[in-house]
């Protein structure tokens, strides 16, 4: 990793994952502190793109469901875009305690994003987004699923997935199955887009694409 890795699990690196649940809590409770100036040395741009992207198939006072909310940068990002009743499910009990502080969620969950179902209620959300999280899922289809159910139909999901793993795990497949499975339909798929252009690790080497679907 290119910094700030000191106080950190230095058996965890950053850019190949891990889908190792306590490994993710312990990593990113430690990190917590310094997570959000990190990030921006880095110059993360996704949750900002992210919320740019779904905000507009919303209404005011729409229920979202942040999945994988962290230190709170997707719920920051979609508080620019108008008022919103946010939910936020992290694995880090230490991000969601810093979460708390933004005074932006309605609901924050400790949760294992792994274990499904998530702990939402059916059709309760207008919807949803997962903003650099798919790399410590196993299943990213099962989750992708689950999130169909959670958000009411007509409501939209969005999330992003690294270039390296959209190619590496035939990504475009996996969309277009659960389009087969008539849970949702696609709304875009962008071009590679900057990650973590400021961290010598990801540079323009590893990208990201968002992806932005609406429930059936």
């Amino acid at each position: 990793m290119a910094s700030n890795t000191s106080k950190r699990d230095q058996s965890f690196d950053l850019k190949s994952g891990t889908t190792d649940a306590a490994v993710v809590s312990r990593y990113y409770d430690d990190w917590a502190a310094t997570y959000d100036e990190t990030l921006k040395s880095w110059n993360y741009q996704a949750p900002s793109d992210a919320a740019g992207r779904l905000a507009p198939h919303l209404m005011p006072r729409d229920a979202v469901l942040d999945v994988g909310c962290g230190t709170g940068l997707f719920g920051q990002a979609m508080r620019s875009h108008g008022s919103f009743r946010m939910v936020g499910l992290d694995i880090s009990a230490e991000s969601l305690r810093l979460a708390t502080e933004l005074d932006l969620y309605e609901r924050l969950v400790e949760h294992d994003l792994q274990k499904l179902p998530l702990p939402v209620e059916e059709n309760s959300m207008a919807g949803a987004a997962s903003i650099g999280v798919l790399t410590y899922i196993e299943n990213a289809a099962d989750m992708l699923r689950d999130l169909c159910r959670c958000v009411r139909p007509g409501g939209v999901i969005t999330f992003t997935q690294r270039t390296d793993r959209w190619t590496d795990l035939d990504f475009g497949t996996t969309v277009e199955e659960i389009v087969r499975e008539n849970l949702w339909t696609v709304l875009e798929i962008s071009e590679p887009q900057d990650y973590l252009p400021g961290n010598e690790d990801f540079g323009q080497q590893i990208q990201i694409i968002h992806t932005v679907c609406r429930v059936t």
